[in-house]
C-alpha cells in the first residue's frame, strides 16, 4: 500500500515554517527560563506574605507559554493544510484520498 506523500512547501510555505520554529523556539526556551526561576530570587518569603503566589505565576506563565508554542505549531499547520486543500481545488482533484482505481 503507498504512502501518503506530501508535496514539498513553496517558498512562502518554508520561511512560515521556519519563522514558526524560530517562534516556538524562543517561546519554549523562555518557558524553561520562567519555570526554572526559583523564588528565592524575588525575596526573602518571611518578609513577603504573597511568596506562594510567585510559586503560582511562573507556573502558569512557563505553561502558558509552552502552549503558546504549540499553538504556533499548529496554526501553521492548520494553515499549511487548508492551502494544500484549496490548491488542491484549484486543480480540480477533489480534497481526500482517491480510490485505487482512480489513481
Amino acid at each position: 500500500m503507498p504512502t501518503r506523500v506530501i508535496p514539498k512547501p513553496d517558498a512562502g510555505a518554508e520561511r512560515t515554517i521556519r519563522w514558526s520554529r524560530v517562534v516556538s523556539f524562543v517561546l519554549v526556551a523562555l518557558a524553561a527560563i520562567v519555570l526554572s526561576l526559583r523564588p528565592e530570587l524575588f525575596g526573602d518569603p518571611q518578609h513577603q506574605p504573597a511568596h506562594a503566589l510567585l510559586h503560582v505565576w511562573r507556573i502558569v506563565v512557563g505553561l502558558t507559554l509552552a502552549v503558546a508554542a504549540l499553538g504556533v505549531q499548529v496554526v501553521v499547520g492548520v494553515r499549511w493544510r487548508r492551502d494544500l486543500r484549496r490548491a488542491a481545488e484549484d486543480d480540480g482533484d477533489p480534497p481526500g484520498n482517491r480510490a485505487p482505481a482512480d489513481r
